[in-house]
């Protein structure tokens, strides 16, 4: 994904959860439910932190701040992560 935009940590995209899953399976391998608690983290933590690429970039930052939401992307790719994770735990 990195080779397509240039959003890193912490931008308030969908690149903050799913680098912090990536980074917690590749230093905790196997640990797949840490590795999605880790995303759920970065995806609230895009709640507080100031949009520096995607569509969060181009809404008025003041808006973003008063409706304390997370990023839409983030927050759809941790919920794709939450659905898998209650398929293999079955």
């Amino acid at each position: 994904l990195y080779q397509y935009t240039p959003a890193r940590r912490p931008s308030r995209t969908l690149v903050d959860p799913l680098a912090a899953f990536t980074e917690h399976l590749t230093t905790h391998a196997g640990d797949f439910t840490g590795a999605v608690q880790a995303a759920v983290d970065a995806a609230e933590h895009t709640r507080t932190i100031e949009a520096k690429a995607g569509r969060a970039a181009y809404v008025g930052r003041e808006a973003l701040r008063e409706a304390n939401v997370p990023d839409p992307g983030a927050w759809g790719f941790v919920k794709i992560l939450q659905g898998i994770q209650s398929v293999v735990e079955k």
